[in-house]
């Protein structure tokens, strides 16, 4: 069995929380959602950065206050440096931010608009089943913000060169990532994107891209 199949048989899942009562609600409940997932635990950067060398998880869900290592005090600088640092690195795994402060993380809005890994990030006081269904949405490479932290358009202008470049010269995913110099991986998310941002659900007796071409010419996203 190949890596890449193995990883999605048996997902690694790191959780990152310095508050014992907040990981023993979240992991019961991964755990669920998840049965055949590896999940991993750590309380502050230090033993984060450790984990993440250790397991390489596919998943990160992190609250952005942590402290930098044990008996420090926790801070939100702290998370969004661990968070540049897991955005910059080669492993690129899917993010999820919990926290009772999401409004730091725009500062990192560009990096986050050009992640090839999916970031969403959510408000610590929300109940566990929106922490669930925003794990299925990173899980997917898909991007989704709060709406006080996000200050881009529904539409990033990336997405748009993506569909022109599709239905106006019937490029090949391939010949996109070439024209456009990023990863196929990255063109696949961005297709995961503007489906999400054009409210696409999966339907068997459809073409996906040809109601994405459809909703976005009603949009006027294309001519």
């Amino acid at each position: 069995m190949n890596q890449r199949l193995l990883e999605q048989v048996k997902p690694k899942f790191l959780a990152v929380d310095d508050h014992e009562a907040i990981l023993e609600g979240t992991i019961p409940a991964l755990q669920r959602k998840y049965p055949t997932a590896e999940i991993f635990t750590a309380k502050d950067l230090s033993s984060a950065q450790e984990q993440v060398k250790r397991h390489h998880p596919s998943l990160v869900i992190i609250d952005l206050s942590i402290p930098k290592k044990p008996g420090s005090v926790a801070n939100p600088e702290v998370g969004i440096q661990f968070l540049k640092i897991l955005m910059e690195s080669t492993l690129a795994p899917n993010i999820l931010v919990v926290s009772s402060d999401t409004m730091p993380l725009m500062r990192l809005q560009s990096i986050i608009d050009t992640y090839e890994g999916g970031f969403a990030a959510m408000d610590k006081s929300l109940p566990i089943s929106e922490m669930l269904r925003l794990v299925d949405f990173a899980l997917r490479g898909a991007i989704y913000l709060p709406p006080e932290v996000r200050s881009r358009p529904e539409f990033d202008r990336k997405w748009i060169e993506v569909l022109n470049l599709k239905f106006r010269e019937g490029l090949t995913d391939k010949a996109i990532a070439k024209r456009m110099n990023i990863s196929d991986r990255t063109v696949r998310n961005y297709w995961i994107r503007i489906q999400d941002a054009l409210g696409i659900h999966e339907e068997p007796d459809k073409d996906l891209r040809i109601q994405i071409e459809l909703e976005a010419r009603k949009l006027g996203l294309l001519p």
